[in-house]
């Protein structure tokens, strides 16, 4: 099921069993059906699916977990969550690595690359995928706005997808609603959706991880938010009301980028494919890196990267710590996927005396 699709039907016989499920998106803000599928196809197209892993695949993965933790792990009855926070929730996760050339903000930066260059080297990626989803949906000529990041890889004297551009310029905005699903929303309403979907992407930049992980620590548990007003005056509440809705977002925002770095808290195969596909991709970028005389990145060297300590590693620092943390604001994490984790985390140690002990096995060999 598409979660950003409609399930309204009145001619399903199932219907009143059904009552509650589905986002009714197109129904709240009055998005031509059409004009979702065309900004959900356009957005499709421009992933690259080359990329072993930053593809329209990961992105359908992240749009799906965070759908879940939305529904199975009952995010959208956190306290101040409107219909709004999820919609741009979701469209944030669609969008989220759209373009992805394939190489990380460290190569961008290393190699001084245009679009290091065009976003001074601060969250070069995210704010490419948040420029280019924008363009993808609000510029108006269909065929600039087809394979739109096609242009901003090309004309380019050594065809190197890592050192391009973007042009943007006033004249390519226009009236054309094809692919744009807010254009019938009011103007503060789409502001205010543009602004979260844009705080969404950015907040999948892992290097502001720790700061957003010290920002969830912080929090108290959403269940222990006072919602009652003890004053009962309209201010007080309006006030309550708008911290609530602050706090939330925080919640829904760490949420999505807990969601674009979940693959170890998948099931086993799924989480062993998805290792596989960044490491490669990881590796065809240590391999550039190589050839072009930079330093290489961390787990990019594939002389030397270890696939199951690479996993550990993450997992310890990173995967454990950041569900811990929302589930204090999401208890189902704790006994559905805290489980899967742990899990996991056992397989790699498994895989990781496998490679020892083969290592081990080969030394003898190696030193003749």
């Amino acid at each position: 099921v598409n979660p950003l699709e409609n399930n309204d039907n009145e001619d399903n016989e199932d219907n009143e069993n059904n009552e509650g499920e589905g986002y009714d998106f197109i129904k709240e803000y009055n998005i031509p059906p059409e004009c979702l599928f065309n900004f959900l196809r356009t957005i499709g197209d421009n992933y690259i699916s080359t990329n072993p892993f930053h593809n329209e695949l990961h992105a359908a993965d992240v749009l799906q977990t965070t759908h879940s933790f939305l529904e199975q792990m009952n995010a959208k009855e956190l306290p101040g969550v409107q219909k709004l926070h999820y919609f741009s929730l979701l469209i944030a996760a669609a969008v989220h690595d759209v373009g992805h050339p394939g190489y990380n903000n460290n190569f961008q930066s290393n190699a001084s690359t245009k679009l290091a260059i065009t976003y001074n080297d601060k969250s070069i990626l995210e704010n490419y995928h948040t420029s280019l989803a924008f363009r993808l949906i609000l510029w108006s000529d269909k065929k600039k706005r087809k394979k739109r990041r096609q242009s901003d890889f090309s004309n380019n004297s050594s065809n190197d997808i890592t050192t391009t551009t973007t042009n943007c310029s006033n004249d390519d905005v226009g009236d054309d609603d094809e692919f744009n699903i807010f254009q019938n929303m009011d103007p503060k309403q789409y502001q205010d959706c543009r602004q979260m979907i844009i705080q969404a992407v950015m907040g999948t930049d892992l290097a502001s991880h720790f700061i957003k992980m010290g920002i969830m620590k912080d929090m108290p548990p959403s269940s222990s938010w006072d919602i009652t007003d003890n004053n009962n005056t309209a201010t007080t509440t309006n006030n309550k009301s708008k911290d609530y809705k602050r706090l939330s977002w925080e919640i829904l925002s760490f949420m999505m980028h807990v969601a674009d770095i979940s693959n170890n808290a998948k099931i086993r195969p799924v989480a062993v494919q998805w290792t596989d596909r960044i490491l490669e991709e990881f590796f065809l970028q240590g391999d550039k890196e190589l050839e072009m005389k930079l330093p290489i990145s961390p787990l990019c060297d594939r002389r030397c990267t270890s696939r199951p300590e690479s996993q550990l590693g993450f997992i310890e620092f990173i995967i454990k710590p950041s569900f811990k943390v929302l589930s204090k604001q999401l208890p189902q994490i704790t006994t559905q996927i805290m489980p899967i984790i742990e899990k996991n985390y056992q397989f790699w140690q498994e895989e990781s005396e496998k490679e020892k002990k083969k290592d081990e096995k080969q030394q003898p060999l190696s030193s003749k």
